[in-house]
């Protein structure tokens, strides 16, 4: 149903019979507040009486709707008391008894009240589900009509919580009557009434009846309960992520499929040169692996998943690649690994492999016995990230220009090394803008900085084995070129290329006494005379709307979702590999491309549609 501008609204034609239009209504009708209460009130009349009370009333109710000022942070709110004793015309039985608040809703939530008519006993016949009654239902036999706009709502966000009754507890009494009450002569009575030295509030504490079938003695519990529980109005935001390998049935039921074994991989998390890396797998990795050599089987899977076999034939190839390339980035080995030894990959890497958590090595698999930071033989292999800006992604045009990411499981163009897709050689988008610095020498004026590089004696945890110059160099070839790309331009300024690779001091960071940024870059201006935003302004335009540094948390979650110690292993795996794919596919962190691929697969109108009416996605913190 659509509004029209003439205060029409008319429900849209069917395809079949654009020229039946439905009946049109005016929208002349009553602009209501409404109230949304945490509550279940029914429709008598004592139930709605009961609720308005618990609000303090209608006149509370109104003065709220007619507050001025629409940031919640300008309103007083309406107050909601869940417990009677809360109001002057209840007796007291809680302590601690305190309201949530209700606020009008910052912006105006407008929809509209609709009174629907139906043959007596169709919403009987159907449980009460007024759905299902109308789909039952021709349409001649059913009357609507909008009765009234909501045009105002309060309503209640911030959690209730725990309340002391007072039964039981009279010293909390006692100091209700006197400190809550705020009278000065109830207060000097109860503190004359205080021994020197009371043992009431521990009376008895050591003989509690924990039998709730029968009633607790008053002078058992005589310390006064705390005035709140919880110390924030609003829950907290846990990032509570659902399984990934959890599928739907047609019938909406969740189904989790396979089992799960862990995957052990080794992680070290410092720098330090006195921080000694791993030269074997974890020792329950060890043990797992020993024991499927004696049996056939791997522990947790079932001999016919043939799981152990296929480990086997996946750490072939991985011994193979490692002995090539000693470090690795995993999303080059998805597409070299086969499609039917990939649920494997993960137990296999941590058989032969470890993880660096921070530094220039992050996010890369090294070979066990291999330390990068022994030799700058291992600074080919750092790796340097790349991130387009929103303000150019924002433009569908120039969003053409991106190619669109490979699949969690593809084919290498290049057997057995890396697809070249994942190369940056000035001539291309890369797959994959986590690049290693083996990966750019392609592109002639970045192999022209490395060839002249003079590595640092020992490595470092923010340029690793480069001076931060030449690193500085290679940042900005990178993302002038790759800027320019994704504008569609690919004939480059030879003078500023040439600049690049000329430059004589790290200009990114312009930040005072020589401190570093997250890119490990430093100041070099300090006598210069203009002002900082005019700098920052400068940088930005070199920069070409793209940033460089270490990948931030919310692009390796979405990348590489790898540190979760679970594997899922299939009974049977599926010759399509659908399943596979669904259990890689993470909604939470997938991007638009990859959501609208899953929707084509099953309605491809739908998903052709939204390709050409959104833009993207929106994070759900930012709406």
């Amino acid at each position: 149903m659509s509004t029209e501008d003439n205060g029409l609204i008319r429900g849209s034609p069917t395809p079949e019979r654009c020229a039946a239009l439905a009946k049109e209504y005016t929208l002349d009708i009553p602009r209501i507040p409404s109230l949304e209460l945490p509550l279940h009130v029914s429709s008598s009349q004592d139930s709605v009486t009961k609720a308005i009370k618990m609000c303090g009333g209608l006149s509370k109710i109104k003065e709220v709707l007619n507050e001025r000022g629409e940031s919640a942070e300008s309103q007083k709110g309406l107050e909601l008391y869940l417990n009677e004793g809360s109001h002057r015309d209840f007796s007291d039985k809680f302590f601690n008894e305190h309201p949530i608040i209700g606020k009008k809703v910052p912006y105006r939530d407008e929809s509209i009240v609709l009174k629907i008519e139906m043959p007596k006993g169709t919403l009987a016949k159907n449980n009460g589900n007024i759905q299902k009654s109308l789909e039952s239902l021709r349409s001649r036999d059913v009357r609507v009509t909008p009765v009234a706009i909501i045009n105002n709502t309060i309503k209640f966000r911030e959690m209730s919580d725990f309340q002391v009754r007072l039964d039981n507890a009279p010293s909390a009494t006692e100091f209700k009557d006197s400190f809550d009450s705020l009278d000065w002569n109830n207060m000097k009575a109860f503190v004359d009434s205080v021994p020197d030295f009371d043992t009431r509030p521990f009376e008895n504490i050591s003989n509690l009846m924990m039998d709730r079938s029968s009633k607790i003695p008053s002078l058992d519990f005589q310390l006064p309960p705390p005035p709140r529980f919880s110390m924030v109005g609003l829950p907290y935001q846990y990032k509570y992520k659902t399984n990934p390998f959890a599928t739907k049935k047609s019938n909406g039921a969740a189904e989790v499929k396979g089992t799960y074994i862990k995957n052990y991989q080794q992680f070290v998390h410092d720098m330090n040169e006195v921080t000694e890396t791993p030269a074997n797998p974890h020792p329950s990795l060890q043990k797992d692996y020993e024991v499927a050599r004696a049996t056939g089987v791997y522990p947790g899977t079932k001999k016919e998943s043939n799981f152990y076999q296929n480990l086997e034939e996946c750490l072939k190839v991985l011994g193979e690649l490692f002995s090539k390339r000693p470090i690795w980035v995993k999303r080059h080995i998805d597409g070299i690994v086969s499609k039917d030894l990939h649920h494997t990959l993960k137990i296999a890497l941590a058989l032969l492999s470890y993880r660096f958590t921070m530094g220039p090595w992050r996010n890369t698999y090294i070979k066990f016995g291999v330390d990068p930071r022994t030799s700058s033989a291992y600074a080919k292999y750092q790796t340097e990230y790349f991130k387009i800006e929103r303000k150019l992604l924002r433009s569908p045009i120039l969003k053409k220009n991106m190619p669109s990411p490979p699949a969690p499981v593809y084919e290498s163009n290049n057997p057995g090394d890396i697809d070249s897709r994942f190369k940056f050689n000035g001539k291309q988008i890369p797959w994959y803008l986590m690049l290693q610095v083996d990966l750019l020498v392609e592109e002639p004026n970045i192999a022209e900085v490395y060839s002249k590089a003079e590595f640092l004696p020992k490595a470092n945890e923010l340029t690793g084995w480069f001076q931060e110059l030449d690193l500085a160099k290679i940042r900005r070839i990178v993302k002038y070129e790759l800027g320019c790309m994704v504008q569609g331009n690919y004939d480059f300024n030879e003078y500023k290329l040439k600049y690049f690779k000329t430059m004589v001091y790290v200009k990114e960071s312009m930040i005072k006494e020589q401190s570093t940024d997250q890119d490990g870059d430093v100041n070099m201006d300090e006598d210069s005379n203009e002002p900082n935003q005019n700098k920052e302004e400068s940088d930005e335009d070199e920069e070409n709307g793209v940033a460089s540094g270490e990948a931030d948390e919310v692009a390796l979650e979405a990348d590489e979702a790898d540190e979760d110690e679970n594997v899922r292993v299939d009974e049977a795996q599926d010759d399509e590999g659908d399943d596979y794919d669904d259990a890689a596919f993470e909604i939470n962190s997938a991007t638009f491309q990859e959501v609208i691929d899953r929707i084509s697969r099953l309605n491809p109108e739908v998903a052709q549609r939204l390709q050409n009416d959104l833009t993207g996605l929106v994070n759900e913190a930012n709406l």
